[in-house]
């Protein structure tokens, strides 16, 4: 006897899914560092703080910019260009990379633009490379409003964002800024009553509350391994009951569907919730050089399951523990803001705000696309193996790339 012969249509449906899983993870490969902005960092510290500034109606700054960053913007570091920054490099640089600084962030004291008078101060190694750090003290005093616009590295680092830390008026500061739409923060509003009319007072709670739930969201949207993760657990979540009788029974329908939905995101976010404030709080310390190897694994072994289902394990029970893991990576945002102080419980809390409210926006546009392809016949061929066969790869891609980084 001949075996059975598999029908053409179906050996072009597999065909097209693998080629499709393959473009996809393809196409997704140059940006699949994913979790590690392009960050600088400023420290600011005011009158009464800490660390109070060198007069007392000044406002101290620290500044560091990777070096990587500067020379993607400038292209002039590297004098001699053989890839080599030496100190003498660095050093003549230093006034075209003041007038850059000056160009690209505008700070308003009051009705006042001011332009501090940037100057090196040191050089910094931190976990992603060398940084250049400059100092600036600017001129204005704990009774005027403070206002910061970011705009560095626009147009040429999508990814880039501003960390703020320090302290104005003894108060904790904390905010995150992005060039693209992000760009502008109140370091120091004027609020005040009929005694102090012009009385300033430095960011409250609610208000960075609201500031780190826009962060979250901005956050989950742009993690595209946070997103690959989530999308290998909802990929074989069926919201529509098929039709005939052999589908109906692999099938849960649309209550069943739904149900299976809710567990797993419900999980997924109890999970890395978790986490989240563990590290934020600073009661769970954990080297990135191991979380982000592990994000990645987590993606392809969730897909891996898609294809070969193991009998007795939970969907739910495994997003409930690889969001632990992915909890640890949302935290990094966090700890490298330098949030501390009586603002991290508001910052900790909007941040997760932000990232649910934005993991909802994508559960929702899936559960859209997934009502209307469910109907094709090439659905669990194409979509659900195609897909998981595509994150896969992607998997292990980011996992290469995230341990050969930490190594």
């Amino acid at each position: 006897m001949h075996p059975p012969r598999i029908p053409r249509t179906t050996c072009a449906l597999r065909w097209v899914a693998m080629a499709g899983a393959l473009a996809a993870a393809c196409a997704a490969a140059p940006s699949a560092w994913a979790h590690k902005a392009s960050d600088a960092y400023l420290r600011v510290t005011g009158a009464g703080g800490a660390e109070p500034a060198a007069r007392t109606d000044a406002v101290a700054l620290q500044l560091s910019l990777a070096l990587k960053d500067v020379d993607a913007a400038l292209d002039l570091l590297d004098a001699d260009g053989n890839r080599q920054l030496t100190w003498g490099e660095i050093k003549q640089a230093t006034p075209a990379v003041a007038a850059w600084v000056d160009q690209g962030i505008r700070w308003q004291c009051g009705d006042a633009v001011l332009a501090p008078a940037w100057r090196f101060e040191a050089l910094e190694q931190r976990t992603d490379g060398r940084y250049l750090r400059m100092a600036a003290a600017l001129d204005c005093g704990a009774t005027q409003a403070l206002a910061l616009d970011y705009r560095l590295m626009q147009g040429i680092d999508p990814t880039h964002r501003l960390l703020v830390s320090g302290q104005l008026g003894g108060q904790p500061l904390a905010a995150v800024l992005a060039p693209d739409g992000r760009s502008r923060t109140d370091l120091r509003a004027v609020g005040g009553s009929t005694a102090t009319p012009e009385a300033a007072t430095a960011r409250s709670g609610p208000a960075t509350l609201l500031h780190f739930v826009s962060e979250g969201v901005h956050h989950i949207l742009e993690g595209y391994d946070h997103l690959a993760f989530l999308l290998a657990l909802l990929l074989p979540i069926t919201l529509l009951r098929r039709q005939g009788a052999a589908q109906a029974t692999a099938a849960p329908g649309p209550w069943g569907g739904l149900k299976a939905l809710l567990l797993t995101v419900t999980s997924f976010t109890l999970g890395h919730s978790v986490t989240l404030v563990l590290a934020g709080l600073g009661w769970v310390t954990v080297s990135g050089n191991w979380v982000e190897p592990a994000i990645a694994i987590s993606i392809g072994v969730s897909a891996l399951l898609n294809l070969f289902p193991v009998k007795g394990l939970r969907s739910d029970l495994l997003a409930l523990c690889f969001g632990l893991v992915h909890g640890l990576g949302f935290s990094g945002a966090l700890v490298e803001a330098g949030v501390s102080g009586g603002l991290l419980v508001w910052a900790l809390a909007g941040f997760n705000l932000g990232v649910e409210a934005g993991q909802l926006m994508v559960v929702a546009v899936w559960c859209g696309a997934s009502l209307l392809l469910a109907r094709w016949s090439g659905y669990r061929t194409v979509v659900v193996k195609g897909g998981s066969v595509a994150l896969i790869v992607l998997s292990l891609y980011w996992t290469v790339q995230r341990m050969a980084f930490s190594g």
